[in-house]
């Protein structure tokens, strides 16, 4: 099994030319860059996951403060123990999958 090493070097230098960068959303994918663009989106969607997680969690306590009669008061509480236990989900999954997300940017 010989293996052309001329015309693969051509490929890679063919791959990262100016025109291959400029023309590159036409050139078809390898499934490497497939797989790292669904990483990338998967950790952007999960970032939005806890970001939307947490801001359910805090309108679920601000929403508890001005509750008023028992019926809403049970409601909310268990509005706020499932946000929490959503927002420490989407925490978890993002420690597994090593995603580390600044404080500020939540």
């Amino acid at each position: 099994m010989g293996l052309n090493t001329e015309n693969n070097q051509n490929i890679k230098t063919y791959k990262y030319s100016p025109i291959a960068r400029i023309f590159g959303k036409l050139l078809p994918k390898t499934e490497n860059e497939i797989a790292s663009d669904n990483d990338f989106l998967d950790k952007k969607e999960l970032i939005e996951c806890i970001n939307r997680a947490r801001n359910d969690w805090i309108n679920a306590n601000k929403e508890f403060e001005y509750a008023q009669n028992d019926e809403i008061i049970d409601y909310y509480t268990y509005k706020i123990k499932a946000c929490q236990v959503r927002y420490e989900y989407f925490l978890k999954l993002a420690k597994r999958k090593g995603i580390a997300i600044n404080k500020e940017y939540l």
